[in-house]
């Protein structure tokens, strides 16, 4: 079945991918000193994909949003204490708005065949 344009919850999509990369980029600007971080600049880097992936699902599977909404939510709030504030607050607050915009949002009505609409 095609998904049409308007059919995404593209607000989330755009806030959780967004929140994902902000939380990635300071572990990722200098590679060469990801060993240096240790665990700390694994995890926000698994936070960072991970949110990505999220934003990634609500776009090619917009009808399940919602559990990735909810997933969002609860990885922006586990990037307060494991990836630098959640990205200095910023990545983390996108990630909750998203998230909360991804829970929020249903799917448009399909009309009945032959309803003349």
């Amino acid at each position: 079945m095609r998904v049409r344009r308007g059919h995404r919850p593209r607000g989330a999509i755009a806030c959780v991918a967004v929140a994902g990369v902000e939380i990635g980029y300071f572990p990722l600007a200098q590679v060469g000193l990801l060993p240096v971080q240790g665990v700390s600049g694994a995890a926000t880097v698994l936070l960072a994909l991970a949110l990505v992936g999220c934003a990634a699902r609500m776009w090619a599977v917009p009808a399940r949003a919602h559990s990735s909404g909810a997933a969002a939510i609860v990885l922006g709030v586990l990037s307060y204490p494991f990836a630098n504030l959640g990205g200095f607050l910023v990545g983390m607050l996108l990630a909750l708005v998203g998230g909360a915009l991804a829970v929020a949002w249903r799917p448009p009505t399909v009309q009945a065949a032959g309803s003349g609409g």
